[in-house]
């Protein structure tokens, strides 16, 4: 071969034929099949494998043939190819010659036959008998148990009873009997802008009446109230009363017990700062007037005094009421008491609270009669309560209208 061209190249491993550019004997060529490795003289070529062909063919023996007597003719002598590589001589090869043989059994004898192929399976497709087996028995096992199960259902035998059929129990559901609540007949929210124009309209008669009869002509049963209305606006008065701002305050309180809202009104004036509470009362012949006790309660600061002397004696009270979680009192106070924030002004200040015994009829009407975010005008009895809280305690004793005693 003449240096740079391509040789194709048997491999004496399997048998595969492939092209390479190696022409030193000494250099390393791999086979592309089987990745085996080696010199390059270990290689055959397609010349060397017709060789061997051609040789074989001339030594085999040739039988005369017995019924032609014909003399033999001799075959052409043929010149001795010259040498594929220095290892060996050997015949040029015939075309038809390099297609008889297989790649595999090109550097093969033709008298051995090849070796077989050992094949060994590997250990994680191996298979155990015992597992067909196993598997073979479980289904038998729940074949068996379907039949019997058939077999069993199928032949069951009918058993007639003589006992008479048991009625079926009947539970009897009663309600529980509950604390009647209070049913308040349908009344139209009260008219908010004709009751401010007339709180508007008394409040401006109250500060200019010169005379008992046009300051009592302002309030709702002024007669039972007449002393302490001279005694408070009255000319006898320690301190004459200046009015300084009136407002409706927003929102509108529920009366306790009955859940009426009612328009309450803030008036400030010299001697009360934090603002009096005002609301209208009507009367029987229809007008409406100012509430004289909410008023006077709220101006003078009745429930503060209450607290703030240790010896007084319970009291009833006009008070607003909202329900709380209880956090001005104790902890180990919160499980016994139903706590409200109490507001006796127009404003936040002073801040007090007020608490009922759960376990009581008292503490049962006034959980039962509030709801929680809402504002309630209520009067109860009440009393100083001695604990250690973070705003002035008050113990409710009563509530007026209260069903539950």
């Amino acid at each position: 071969m003449n240096p740079g061209t391509t040789a194709c190249l048997i491999c004496p491993a399997c048998g595969q034929a492939f092209l390479s550019m190696q022409q030193s004997m000494a250099g390393v060529a791999q086979c592309p099949h089987c990745a085996h490795s080696g010199s390059r003289a270990q290689f055959g070529t397609q010349a060397q494998v017709a060789g061997v062909v051609q040789e074989r063919r001339r030594e085999a023996p040739v039988q005369p043939m017995q019924s032609v007597t014909a003399p033999m003719i001799q075959p052409p002598q043929y010149a001795p190819p010259p040498p594929a590589w220095p290892m060996q001589e050997q015949a040029p090869a015939a075309p038809v010659a390099r297609m008889t043989l297989q790649h595999s059994q090109a550097l093969m004898p033709t008298s051995a036959p090849p070796p077989a192929a050992e094949f060994t399976t590997p250990p994680h497709l191996r298979t155990s008998s015992w597992k067909y087996a196993f598997i073979l028995l479980a289904f038998a096992v729940v074949c068996g148990a379907a039949v019997w199960l058939w077999w069993d259902h199928a032949n069951e035998p009918a058993y007639a009873s003589n006992t008479p059929a048991i009625p079926p129990i009947v539970a009897e559901v009663r309600k529980a009997q509950t604390s009647p609540k209070i049913e308040v007949a349908a009344i139209p929210p009260p008219d908010v802008t004709a009751i401010s124009a007339e709180v508007k309209a008394l409040v401006s008669e109250l500060f200019a009446a010169d005379t008992p009869e046009r300051r009592a002509a302002c309030f709702h049963e002024a007669q039972k109230y007449s002393a302490e209305i001279e005694a408070l606006l009255g000319t006898t008065a320690v301190e004459k009363i200046e009015i300084r701002m009136l407002a409706r305050i927003p929102g509108m309180p529920l009366s306790l017990p009955g859940g009426q809202p009612v328009p309450v009104f803030k008036l400030v004036t010299s001697k009360c700062s934090n603002g009096a509470l005002i609301r209208l009362e009507t009367g029987a012949d229809g007008k409406r007037r100012i509430h004289w006790p909410l008023f006077l309660e709220t101006h003078e600061g009745k429930l503060a005094s209450l607290i703030k002397d240790t010896d007084a004696e319970p009291a009833w009270m006009y008070v607003g009421l909202r329900p709380s979680h209880g956090l001005d009192i104790p902890a180990e106070l919160r499980a016994k008491y139903i706590t409200f924030d109490v507001q006796v002004s127009a404003s936040s200040d002073p801040h007090f609270v007020a608490c009922v015994e759960r376990d009581t009829p008292l503490g049962r009407f006034l959980d039962r009669e509030t709801e929680w975010g809402k504002a309630y005008l209520a009067r109860l009895l009440v009393r100083r309560l001695d604990i250690q809280a973070d705003a002035p305690s008050v113990i409710v004793l009563d509530c007026e209208g209260a069903q539950e005693k």
